[in-house]
């Protein structure tokens, strides 16, 4: 039999410039150079994609399951000028307002109704209705992966951000989060009443670390905090109430950079990726996967004056990216910002 010759090629791969889920992990978004694409993260499903020409986004980030996204441009050749916030509506398919500053948004977060923009030395905090107004600003210490964390749980408050000293959290109470309006035939039972308002939160600076901080992550309940700092070997769970250390955590005893931190929805594991290529879960209280590894010679700590070393707790497990992708991680800030800085003052928004 002759068969013809055929030329097999690989496929070009597509670079993904960033990916966002929404608060309730229903759907996430995708940068990539021809655009963003939106999907569903179950069962996985493109939804819709939209080719944005001119340039390339850094980020675009989903109000929950609404049509609104907010973009960022960012790259060699940015659609969008890096200090501005574009709000898309995907129903639409056009910009429908923008926030201008006088310097590159370092970061961005969101929940029902409120947004909440990073930028090198402080943080501005808007609300997202029929208009736009700004609620409040906190400045913060030099922030340049613009990190912040915001709670998005029904009737949660916390946004947690920078303080004005290296390694200290800032924590900032906004108003409770509204719950989500259900969908589909009303329960047949009544829905529980919300969880009464604190009369006050006695505490908002966290000495979170001695060196500069890397993540900020919190629950979607608000109730607890996670933080890393340039370090890389440890993580530590803060409560969000009282500022009390409720857990320290050890990624390993090597110094790296841990990209991100991310809460199970019950708050029982937590998960942690760095520029090592592996991914590591704990088990926060009791979690159904497993218990944390300790040193063999951690029960002889409360009888002999060994290193804290000796006290932590190690993943109960881990995998390895593939080595060709193991630089690679979804949350993380580009290390080199596509621009320069300019000056530090908002300028306007519309």
């Amino acid at each position: 039999m002759n068969l013809a010759r055929h030329s097999i090629s690989a496929t070009a791969p597509i670079l993904i410039f960033d990916t966002r889920f929404d608060a309730d992990c229903r759907i996430f978004t995708t940068c990539t150079q021809a655009g963003f694409a939106v999907y569903s993260a179950w069962p996985l499903k493109l939804l819709r994609k939209q080719e944005i020409t001119g340039g390339t986004l850094a980020a675009a980030v989903p109000l929950h399951t609404s049509s609104l996204i907010f973009l960022v441009g960012g790259g060699r050749s940015p659609r969008y000028p890096p200090n501005k916030v574009i709000f898309w509506d995907d129903v639409q398919r056009k910009e429908v307002a923008e926030l201008e500053f006088r310097e590159r948004v370092r970061g961005l977060t969101c929940r029902r109704g409120w947004l909440a923009v990073a930028l090198r030395r402080r943080v501005a905090v808007f609300k997202v209705d029929s208009s736009i107004s700004r609620y409040g600003e906190w400045d913060t210490c030099d922030n340049p992966r613009g990190l912040l964390a915001l709670a998005t749980g029904a009737h949660s408050t916390l946004l947690a951000i920078p303080g004005k000293q290296t390694g200290h959290v800032q924590l900032v109470h906004l108003p409770p989060c509204p719950p989500p309006k259900p969908i589909g035939p009303p329960p047949s039972s009544p829905p529980k009443p919300p969880p009464p308002a604190p009369t006050k939160h006695p505490v908002s600076i966290i000495a979170a670390h001695n060196t500069a901080l890397t993540t900020l992550s919190v629950p979607p309940s608000g109730r607890f905090l996670a933080t890393t700092s340039s370090r890389g070997t440890l993580i530590r769970i803060w409560d969000a109430i009282t500022g009390r250390l409720v857990r320290e955590l050890r990624r390993g005893s090597d110094k790296a950079e841990i990209y991100g931190v991310a809460f199970r929805p019950d708050e029982q594991e937590l998960c942690v990726w760095s520029d090592k290529g592996t991914v590591h879960i704990f088990s926060l209280f009791g979690g159904s996967g497993g218990s944390n590894r300790q040193s063999t010679f951690s029960p002889l700590t409360s009888y002999l004056p060994l290193p804290k070393y000796f006290e932590s707790e190690w993943s109960y497990a881990q995998y390895r990216i593939p080595a060709q992708s193991a630089h690679i991680s979804l949350s993380a800030p580009p290390t080199k910002p596509p621009t320069a800085d300019v000056t530090d003052e908002e300028r306007s928004w519309r």
